[in-house]
């Protein structure tokens, strides 16, 4: 009885789909994504309207981009310009891998890393900066002493209790840029190896990409906490700079890659997106995914043209307690001091003369 009930199923489904489809169905929708001809055969109006907002998306990050890149290159130090440039370039680098990916749906794991390996070359990038904001690493010591590098911060060692706070030295602040370095390093040798695995055959793929995560996230991990204990000892020196903005818009890229890609990848396991061959749920996943970081980039884009385009304070170097002032801003404060004494002789009637020491 039970296999005649299953014949007429399979009947059914056969006047309803045709034999040819639901072979296709069968075979497709447990495994592979389709390829770039097929999906973009497959896809109707929504679809097309899909990846014409895509593209919009892009050309307004790719704007914003621009217009922060033509303001620092006008008004920010030499010293920043190259670091606050490869960080902001983040974004549209992440965009249009990530638009890549909705177009070509077998280039996904390509703009993953991709998206990857750009987040951690901006991170060590911002780590650059921060350093070129107190004018290199010599005036970040002086800057900073007598204060001591705090430890116990997150990710990795807020409950650590018994570690103590370190002095600071030449030493230590390249052990914290060595510990922010290592993320592009490893993060780029990580996803080298799964891409030859993906190449070589896909299979290989997806049973060691579970084995590879634990380095992942450590790497990260560690990546993270230096940066935050750099930010806990320059935050009440540098005060005008936005820097926990700057750090926290940056790493909400990698949040958005990490933990939304986590999320959209649980209806697949589950079976709740649907299968309409060619498009598979993994490709529907994919999509859902994928268009979100395209709308999350150009919130952050946004977010950081803010944070970018700001007048930043002039400091001047520290050695030895005391502000050792450059040529121009001594010329500077002579033709002030003149202009002040020249105005004092030509308004004799002022009885509270200003002294300077």
């Amino acid at each position: 009885m039970d296999n005649f009930e299953e014949i007429e199923v399979i009947t059914e489904k056969i006047r309803k789909f045709g034999l040819n489809k639901m072979i296709l169905m069968n075979k497709t929708c447990n495994s592979e994504v389709p390829s770039s001809f097929e999906y973009l055969s497959a896809i109707n109006v929504y679809g097309i309207t899909l990846l014409f907002i895509g593209g919009l998306a892009v050309l307004l990050i790719l704007y914003t981009f621009i217009d922060t890149l033509k303001y620092i290159i006008e008004h920010s130090s030499s010293r920043v310009k190259t670091h606050s440039t490869f960080v902001i370039g983040v974004y549209p680098v992440v965009a249009l891998s990530t638009f890549c990916a909705i177009l070509v749906p077998r280039a996904h794991l390509l703009a993953e890393a991709m998206t990857q390996g750009t987040f951690m070359v901006g991170m060590y990038q911002l780590f650059c900066l921060f350093v070129a904001y107190c004018g290199g690493e010599a005036e970040m010591i002086n800057r900073t002493k007598p204060d001591e590098l705090n430890l116990k911060v997150g990710p990795c060692c807020c409950c650590c209790l018994f570690l103590p706070s370190i002095s600071i030295n030449k030493n230590r602040i390249t052990y914290l840029r060595l510990l922010v370095l290592q993320l592009p390093m490893v993060q780029g040798l990580v996803y080298a190896t799964l891409l030859v695995l993906w190449a070589e055959r896909e299979s290989l793929y997806q049973v060691n990409y579970m084995y590879f995560q634990p380095i992942i996230v450590l790497s990260i991990l560690i990546g993270i906490w230096s940066m935050t204990i750099t930010i806990n000892l320059l935050k009440n020196r540098l005060v005008d700079y936005n820097m926990q903005g700057k750090f926290f818009v940056l790493q909400m890229v990698l949040m958005f890659a990490k933990l939304q890609a986590l999320i959209t990848k649980i209806p697949v396991w589950t079976g709740l997106l649907p299968c309409n061959p060619p498009i598979t749920p993994t490709m529907y996943g994919n999509l859902i995914h994928n268009t979100l970081m395209l709308a999350e980039m150009v919130l952050l884009g946004f977010i950081a043209r803010k944070l970018y385009k700001k007048k930043l304070p002039d400091l001047e170097p520290i050695q030895n307690g005391f502000v050792i002032k450059t040529i121009g801003a001594m010329v500077l404060q002579e033709s002030n001091n003149n202009n002040n004494s020249n105005s004092q002789l030509d308004n004799p009637s002022n009885t509270n003369p200003s002294f300077q020491y």
